[in-house]
């Protein structure tokens, strides 16, 4: 039995997580040593991961790479945490992330 990975998912995380490291997708792409393109395609689910990216961002997220597939990750923001660590702008990216990831989950 095969398992599809869901690249939507693995790309929404990704977004999480860059978006809670304070990155920009160019900043990321750059340290990756990919484009910019390709890394909006990477966060919308339109491209698979392959394994050397994969790794580095879970070296760069210092994360395992279950974090990266969804295995492990936990998108939910705590309001003390979210008054701490997020800017207004950055709270948003992230509840339309998490609210998008919801109504996917009750599509299917």
């Amino acid at each position: 039995m095969s398992v599809e990975p869901n690249f939507v998912k693995i790309g929404q995380n990704i977004k999480i997580m860059r978006i809670r490291k304070g990155v920009t997708q160019s900043e990321l792409a750059k340290k990756l040593g990919i484009s910019q393109t390709h890394m909006s395609n990477l966060e919308h689910g339109r491209v698979s991961v392959n394994l050397k990216v994969l790794l580095r961002l879970s070296h760069y997220f210092s994360c395992g790479v279950d974090a990266l597939l969804g295995l492990t990750l936990n998108t939910e923001v705590k309001p003390q945490e979210a008054e701490d660590k997020y800017t207004a702008e950055e709270l948003l990216d992230i509840l339309k992330v998490v609210k998008k990831t919801d109504y996917l989950k009750a599509a299917v």
